[in-house]
């Protein structure tokens, strides 16, 4: 429990780095104790969020998207034969999607805040008694609200893997149509929106994007270095902080992580933060570092206790993926 603990503390730390980041963005020009005197903001921030849009944010939909057409057509070909190979397959396209989502969560502004991505791909934990109840009903809505947690990531996860299930057992609850047809439905559900996301940034949201380069709370950095945020704040409490107990009187609650029945928590966790970096440096799919966050802070000086900011959130990154 030592080393959980210490693993959480520092990811308070990473958490209070990226607010001094929102402060130094937002404040801009303005006197700031972290920045030199008088900074004058003449950062290209268009070729900032050109290099966001052209090579971290659309690049991340394209394979995520790409995952899920695999993970669609190994669903079709399971539902069709259920048998092990066929079960393992799927797990492993699952599992590839599943950590390609994890490459986009933090982008969850324009097109992704109308399809409210995150929300509908991957709440967790998942309702089990609900997704229980709709497989033996044969009806539902995955639009309600009712069904927020019963679909997505998290639910498939649950229906591929279970818990304290033997895989013969997985591939016998298959013979249900009603759970075939539940499964195909979820998959479905996660392409259609990932779509729908990946059309309105390369039919449109590009140019709207890039447009709004101001360094305001409603401009296009604004949105990013909020969104930065909340993905640390969702690392910290519901990825590891509630499954650890820190909200519950130390009482541990790993039922409540993020890909629970796979047992993969600590690793879509670390996925998640390696995305948060990547999104930090401006770091391309192919792992090209291009104009980021890490450039802009450079630029305005700012300072982090003696020293510069962004080389202390670049240890920071460094000290949590070790930790």
């Amino acid at each position: 429990m030592t080393k959980r603990v210490k693993k959480y503390r520092l990811l308070l730390t990473a958490t209070t780095i990226a607010v001094i980041i929102s402060a130094v963005v937002f404040t801009g020009c303005k006197k700031d104790n972290n920045l030199p005197d008088n900074p004058v903001d003449t950062f290209d921030r268009s070729a900032l969020l050109t290099n966001y849009a052209d090579s971290v944010i659309t690049p991340n939909f394209t394979i995520l998207d790409s995952k899920i057409d695999t993970l669609t057509i190994r669903t079709a070909a399971f539902n069709s034969s259920p048998d092990l190979t066929g079960l393992y397959a799927l797990r492993s396209a699952f599992l590839d999607a599943y950590k390609a989502y994890q490459s986009v969560s933090a982008f969850e502004f324009g097109p992704s805040e109308t399809e409210t991505f995150r929300t509908n791909c991957n709440t967790f934990p998942t309702d089990t008694a609900q997704i229980q109840v709709n497989i033996s009903n044969g009806t539902y809505n995955l639009f309600l609200a009712s069904n927020l947690d019963a679909k997505g990531f998290p639910a498939i996860d649950y229906l591929l893997y279970g818990r304290n299930t033997s895989d013969a057992a997985i591939v016998s609850y298959f013979s249900s149509a009603n759970r075939k047809t539940y499964l195909s439905d979820l998959v479905l559900h996660l392409a259609t929106h990932t779509q729908n996301v990946l059309t309105a940034w390369t039919s449109g949201y590009r140019a709207t994007f890039i447009a709004s380069n101001g360094n305001s709370i409603g401009s296009s950095l604004g949105y990013v270095v909020n969104q930065l945020n909340y993905d640390l704040e969702l690392i910290k409490n519901a990825r590891i902080g509630i499954p650890l107990g820190k909200l519950s009187l130390n009482v541990p609650l790993p039922e409540k992580c993020e890909g629970y029945y796979s047992n993969q928590s600590v690793w879509l966790a670390s996925a998640t933060l390696n995305n948060i970096e990547n999104f930090y440096l401006g770091r391309s799919v192919s792992g090209t570092n291009g104009q980021g966050l890490d450039n802009y802070l450079d630029h305005l000086g700012a300072q982090y206790q003696s020293g510069s900011l962004n080389t202390a959130i670049q240890q920071r990154f460094l000290d949590a993926k070790t930790k």
